[in-house]
């Protein structure tokens, strides 16, 4: 549901959920004096058991964290179906608790197997829970970098940014903060006049949006200059139809003298269409230079990256090398020592 219908924000809402929710609290403790009082009443009648009962009854507490917590919990509600039932719900605990007020036996039952069944749902859900945390087991090596990836995804700091300094110009970004591992060199493309940096795989749907809004931010502005243009006639025809009344009757229809003519008038908003298009395109060049910069910056670095990976890959050759030729050395030492006679380098 859009943000500007959210229950939460609308002050009508807001009402009825306070009424309720006081409401609610209010017969908890009409419902708990009025247990109190039936087993003080049960006292004076059987003195014996008076020790066996506490003069404040613990179920005012007990509803009354029920009530607080499905408020807390119902407080972010978006759906108006789940909305109107949590409503209905809570008037009907309302009902049920004022019957029980007044003594009613049904209600009463009723109230019991509702606590029960809440208690044995909360026993199921807390031993449930500790069986999964008992048999919780860390992600594997090859999880973690991407659960990682998905906590930087869920934290909105890391959509936070200055539109004074996009993270474009960041790039291009170390290797150790790219998830893959490997440098994807972007192509500069200039569509109609307008600079992107496009890298492999798919466009995302946000560089579309823009193109389409700049692309329709150039349309309408050419759309005006045509207008302008048809409405020039127009203004020249008013001007010579105003020099003809003031000259013949003297009567001047722009009012006090040194206002500007329909032509002039004309000609300064064309010409301050003109200016806005000429900064948009002087802001495209600019940025399509920051942009060939960037993509020369990543060639160079992924040039870099493949020189030293393949040095690396030919260390490691040369290392197995060293290795398997020291391991061949030491199987054949021994075997050469076998043939020699016991009474090698003795002199005769």
């Amino acid at each position: 549901m859009p943000r500007q219908f959210a229950p939460k924000k609308s002050g009508v809402h807001l009402l009825a959920c306070l009424s309720l929710y006081r409401a609610l609290l209010r017969e908890c403790g009409k419902f708990s004096r009025a247990v109190t009082f039936k087993q003080q009443q049960q006292q004076q009648h059987h003195p014996a058991a008076a020790v066996h009962h506490h003069h404040h009854h613990p179920i005012k507490g007990t509803l009354r964290s029920i009530v607080r917590w499905r408020f807390d919990k119902d407080r972010d509600i978006l759906s108006p179906p789940q909305v109107a039932n949590g409503l209905a719900a809570g008037y009907g605990f309302l009902d049920l608790l004022r019957s029980c007020t007044a003594g009613s036996t049904q209600s009463l039952v009723r109230l019991t197997q509702t606590l029960e069944t809440m208690s044995t749902r909360a026993e199921e859900t807390a031993t449930r829970r500790a069986k999964f945390a008992s048999s919780w087991k860390p992600p594997p090596a090859h999880h973690r970098r991407r659960l990682e990836h998905f906590r930087k995804i869920k934290d909105p700091a890391n959509y936070e940014h200055d539109p004074s300094d996009p993270r474009i110009f960041h790039h291009p970004a170390p290797l150790a903060s790219i998830k893959s591992g490997v440098r994807k060199v972007p192509n500069l493309i200039v569509t109609q006049g307008i600079p992107v940096l496009k890298y492999p795989g798919p466009q995302p749907v946000l560089i579309n949006r823009v193109i389409k809004n700049k692309v329709k931010w150039g349309v309408k502005k050419f759309n005006q200059h045509k207008m302008l243009e048809d409405l020039r006639d127009i203004a020249e025809c008013e001007d010579e139809w105003d020099d003809i009344v003031r000259n013949r009757h003297g009567v001047d229809k722009r009012g006090r003298e040194g206002e500007e003519k329909w032509v002039q008038s004309i000609r300064e908003a064309d010409s301050h269409l003109e200016r806005r298009l000429a900064e948009q395109m002087k802001k495209n060049t600019e940025l399509s230079g920051k942009f060939h910069e960037i993509v020369l910056a990543e060639r160079e670095l992924k040039e870099k990256e493949r020189r030293e990976a393949r040095h690396q890959r030919r260390m490691a050759r040369k290392k197995r090398a060293v290795e398997e030729s020291g391991a061949v050395e030491t199987t054949t030492v021994p075997a050469q020592g076998e043939h020699k006679s016991p009474d090698h380098g003795k002199t005769r």
